[in-house]
This record gives structure tokens, C-alpha cells and sequence, in this order.
């Protein structure tokens, strides 16, 4: 099977190693697709390359599940569930950077490095714990639940990849 087909269609079977192997692909490449969102990009095209990599990947990686859940004896419904929550989390992760992104919000000097600044605090704030009481309980559940849908497709992915194959 050529890696188009692998990647684009549903029907077939995948064995464990290739199945790991694309799955890992697959996630470098959604990785790889955010550098999509940063400002030199958004303000040419869009955030349309994005949607459009993020589309590609969220197919690809379905017909590698369904591939290998065929190969399990199992039917493609959980894959399916995991594909549209985390199609979902990417509309949602859109909004936000059509919120942050707005040309029509008032500017003012250091906007460009808004964002910026957000994560790095985030980052920072995390990273060493410093006590601003609940809301650090709040901003850590916000990152949890942002993270939710991309941890429960890496641990789908996992479970499914450990599955026996049929004979």
C-alpha cells in the first residue's frame, strides 16, 4: 500500500509498527502545522493554511486508526469520537486566535507581542509556581482542559496501537 493511499483511504489493515510509525509522523506534522498560526503567515494568508494542514492531518490520522482498528477486530466509532472532539478543539483554538488576532481592535505600542507575553507568563508562571491563590487553580484547570482533546487523542492512539491484530 503507497503512502497516499494509507494516508487518504479507510479500507485496509494496518499492523502495529507502520501504524506507530505514521502515527508519529502524523503528530511531528501537527506540530510542525502551528508554526502556521504565527504572524508572518496569519497576515498574508489567514489562518486558512492552518485549517487546511489541520484538515489533511485530522483525515490522515483517522484512516491510520480506522486502518489499524480494522486490524484489531474493532469497528472505527471511538476513532471517529476522538477525530471531531479534537476538530472541535481546532475551531475552538481558531476563535481564540481570531479574538487575539482582531484588526479591528484599538492598538497600542507592544500589541504586536501580546500573545507573546501571555504565554510566556503562563509559561513562567507554571514553570515555578509562584502563589497567586485560586486563580493559578483556575489557570492550570484552563490548561488542563485546553490540553484535554490532544491528550486523549495521544493516549487513543496509544491503546489502539497496542491492540493485538487478528490473524
Amino acid at each position: 500500500m503507497n503512502a497516499l493511499a494509507l494516508l487518504t483511504s479507510t479500507e485496509g489493515r494496518l499492523g502495529r509498527k507502520p501504524f506507530f510509525l505514521w502515527v508519529l509522523a502524523i503528530y511531528l506534522a501537527g506540530f510542525a502545522a502551528q508554526l502556521l498560526l504565527a504572524p508572518q503567515v496569519t497576515a498574508r494568508g489567514g489562518v486558512w493554511p492552518f485549517v487546511l494542514a489541520q484538515a489533511i492531518l485530522i483525515w490522515a490520522w483517522l484512516a491510520v486508526h480506522i486502518k489499524r482498528l480494522r486490524d484489531a477486530g474493532q469497528g472505527p466509532a471511538g476513532a471517529i469520537g476522538v477525530a471531531l472532539i479534537y476538530a472541535l478543539a481546532i475551531v475552538l483554538l481558531l476563535l481564540m486566535v481570531a479574538f487575539l488576532t482582531n484588526p479591528n481592535a484599538p492598538s497600542g505600542p507592544g500589541d504586536d507581542n501580546a500573545f507573546s507575553l501571555l504565554l510566556l507568563i503562563v509559561i513562567f508562571s507554571l514553570l515555578f509556581s509562584p502563589d497567586f491563590g485560586v486563580f493559578m487553580t483556575i489557570l492550570k484547570l484552563i490548561i488542563l482542559i485546553a490540553c484535554l482533546p490532544a491528550i486523549v487523542a495521544l493516549v487513543f492512539s496509544v491503546v489502539t496501537g497496542l491492540r493485538k491484530s487478528l490473524a
